[in-house]
């Protein structure tokens, strides 16, 4: 580079300083906003600090060049923006399109294989012969399905209603269920206005009382860790709440934690992007009379580039910071998703007839979950409770009693695992998304029709997958420099923690139960994916529902027993 001999000497020094700190700031292995969104990191741990001026805008280049690697494909140069791991469209439930195209008035036809060997019989088609694509369904066993189901509800209701002469205030489920209704509701209000306090840290940055790298960070990262344990500590020793109100408090929490864990960190990423398109741009101007090693230009002009492609991509309307308004939060905290991005997919109306439809199915299952865990559950929770306080030997009568109360749970914890992933992933989600005019609904896929652990962690929980991907895989992979198998380690044991910390919760003892049962998706995983099963589809299906159907009624078994 060669120097102008009208620059002061002491303006070049404060500009150098500048861009130390700047190369200072990419190089720090504390997590930067772009690895906590799951974006690739910004810069290398290897980047030389010299305090002369040639080495510093080499060091700079270096950091640049490091994040070109992730940001431009390597074979046609074309951008990559760091926040295409995760895609909303618009889209519809499995179960609505279900609805739709077979179980509406105009779509269900009845029996479709008998009208199609009488149309053959009549023209005569031969019987090798490919004819005409004719749509079957079992809309008839969904339907069945459901009046079973009504049929046993109504069944054990009457014996209850008549055995205990009408009062359905002994019922401990619905006691549960009813107990501290206004305090839970009234901590569940002040837990969520609590997570507004990202946005002010956002504002903050906007404003430019503080700055992201500096401090923001960090006000975020520890109130994050205090939100989760204060709230547990209230409910269990201020509130003394009973263990239902417990675990959809402490579950709630976690859905706020990753809503305020995305939002934050996303735009974080975005403070940094800014900053970087600033920077790079004023170098350049300050040194257009200089001859720049063509490197250094080179990287200064890419990173402009990047960075005005990667602000320009997250919205055509809203430009960022101007999303940053308590406004805008507060649409994002009413969505049924905890990855934040400015804009997403919307509908048109309310459909309201629809809206009536989710929250009848929504009081419906919820009162076929309770009449299922009074009948079917509680009893056999109770007896496993008595069985541990009975003091029986360990390894005879308590294992044996303890087998045969999973072999009877085992029916009743199928019905209630189906019951509940309707409720929340179909129900609820689809009701909150068509209140608020959200238009991607791919809260879930054909998870029932798995072959694998890893393929159900999928498909099982989509909005939870898309947190857990861009926040832990991808910034384990940036941040703690995993490979591709730790990174998934890593989130399995994270998630594995989790639940762990939910039968805690529930049950007020750590045993590890859920954890190891957890982790072990992980050896289940490599077997699914070996040559001995990986063409065995159905093999694999009916090994993954053996886990499904034993999996819960076991947990739940051992919690109570031991």
């Amino acid at each position: 580079m060669t120097k102008d001999p009208k620059r002061p000497k002491k303006v070049l020094t404060q500009e150098f300083e500048k861009i130390q700190e700047i190369s200072k700031n990419t190089e720090s292995r504390r997590p930067l906003p772009g690895v906590e969104t799951g974006m690739e990191e910004y810069g290398s741990e290897n980047v030389p600090k010299k305090q002369d001026e040639e080495p510093l805008y080499k060091s700079y280049a270096a950091v640049l060049h490091n994040k070109e690697k992730h940001r431009f494909h390597w074979q046609t140069g074309e951008m990559r923006s760091l926040f295409g791991d995760v895609g909303f469209d618009r889209r519809n439930t499995i179960m609505d399109n279900l609805v739709e195209s077979s179980l509406t008035e105009t779509s269900f036809k009845g029996a479709g294989w008998g009208k199609l060997q009488r149309e053959k019989e009549i023209e005569a088609v031969p019987a090798g012969a490919d004819p005409e694509r004719v749509f079957f369904n079992f809309s008839g066993f969904y339907v069945l399905f459901w009046m079973i189901v009504a049929f046993i509800v109504l069944r054990v209701g009457v014996d209850y209603y008549i055995s205990h002469n009408g009062d359905l205030s002994q019922s401990e489920i619905l006691r549960f269920m009813t107990t501290d209704l206004i305090s839970v509701a009234m901590i569940d209000l002040v837990m969520y206005l609590c997570t507004y306090f990202v946005v002010f840290v956002q504002l903050a940055c906007k404003h430019k009382w503080i700055t992201w790298n500096n401090l923001g960070w960090y006000l975020t990262s520890a109130f994050e860790v205090t939100f989760v344990l204060v709230f547990l500590y209230v409910a269990e020793n201020v509130m003394k709440f009973h263990w239902v109100a417990k675990i959809f408090l402490f579950l709630h929490s976690l859905v706020l934690l990753m809503k305020m864990h995305s939002f934050a960190f996303y735009n974080g990423y975005l403070w940094n992007i800014t900053a970087e398109l600033d920077f790079s741009k004023k170098t350049l101007a300050k040194y257009k009379d200089y001859t720049l090693e063509k490197g250094f230009k080179e990287a200064l002009e890419k990173s402009v580039e990047f960075c005005e492609f990667e602000l320009s991509l997250q919205s055509p309307n809203l430009k960022f910071p101007d999303n940053l308004t308590l406004k805008g939060y507060f649409t994002y905290s009413m969505f049924p998703t905890v990855v934040y991005q400015i804009e997403y997919p919307r509908t048109e109306k309310i459909r309201w007839m629809y809206v009536f439809e989710k929250l009848c199915a929504i009081f419906g299952v919820i009162f076929v979950m309770m009449i299922v865990a009074q009948f079917f559950m509680y009893p056999i929770a109770m007896r496993a409770m008595a069985v541990r306080d009975a003091g029986m030997p360990i390894f005879w009568e308590r294992i044996r009693e303890w087998l045969y109360l999973l072999l009877k749970l085992v029916p009743s914890f199928i019905m209630m695992y189906l019951l509940v992933w309707y409720l929340i992933w179909d129900a609820i989600l689809n009701c909150i998304a068509e209140l608020t005019r959200f238009g991607d609904r791919y809260f879930y896929g054909d998870w029932w029709n798995c072959v694998s652990w890893d393929e159900f962690s999928r498909q099982w929980n989509v909005p939870v997958h898309q947190f857990l991907l861009r926040h832990v895989y991808h910034s384990s992979i940036s941040f703690l420099q995993l490979n591709k198998t730790q990174a998934t380690l890593m989130t399995f044991f994270l998630s594995s923690v989790v639940h762990e910390l939910a039968m805690y919760v529930l049950f007020q003892k750590l045993r590890f139960y859920l954890f190891f049962l957890q982790m072990a998706q992980i050896p289940l995983v490599q077997l699914g994916n070996s040559r001995f099963l990986k063409d065995k589809k159905i093999l694999g299906n009916a090994i993954f529902w053996i886990g499904i159907c034993t999996g819960p009624s076991l947990m739940c078994t051992l919690y109570l027993t031991f």
